[in-house]
């Protein structure tokens, strides 16, 4: 049996040029603008004069924090069906995204996730482990980009007693 993809629907996103390299963009369901351009390594390596840019996330910043903030919600999701609460800070995430040069253009090589997890009293470490171990072929971001970007993560469990 053959899998095709059913669509869901679409997401529609509006980009205008700003001065300084910028683009502004509308996302869905956002009542402003984000703005993203280019840093300080990004003007260097594509030529950009100091002055010709107002330094700011780019947006390759902008996929690495979306990878991780999926991750960190598919996370959230498989430990909250074994009774670990999320809601409350319980579960932090710090994201790292290697960018590299390939053929001339800066891309995202790998993005790695540093789970931090106050594990509660009433939930096993080992189904909090099955839960990170398993957590990535759920996030929905993850399985969009994990073709073309190496996504890994690690996870430091603390006790809340």
């Amino acid at each position: 049996m053959t899998h095709t993809d059913e669509l869901l629907g679409t997401s529609i996103v509006r980009v205008t040029s700003a001065p300084g390299r910028a683009k502004l963009v509308e996302l869905p369901l956002t009542l402003e603008q984000v703005s993203m351009g280019v840093r300080d390594e990004v003007a260097q390596h594509y030529n950009i004069a100091d002055g010709q840019f107002e330094p700011m996330a780019t947006t390759l910043d902008y996929v690495i924090g979306a990878a991780v903030a999926c991750m960190t919600g598919s996370f959230g999701g498989r430990l909250g069906a074994i009774g670990q609460s999320t809601s409350k800070g319980e579960l932090t995430a710090e994201g790292t995204g290697s960018l590299v040069v390939d053929q001339g253009v800066i891309r995202i090589k790998a993005i790695h996730v540093a789970y931090t997890l106050a594990l509660s009293d009433q939930v096993d470490e080992a189904k909090a482990h099955r839960a990170h171990d398993t957590h990535v072929r759920y996030c929905p971001v993850a399985r969009s980009i994990g073709g073309c970007i190496e996504l890994t993560s690690d996870l430091t469990i603390k006790s809340t007693s």
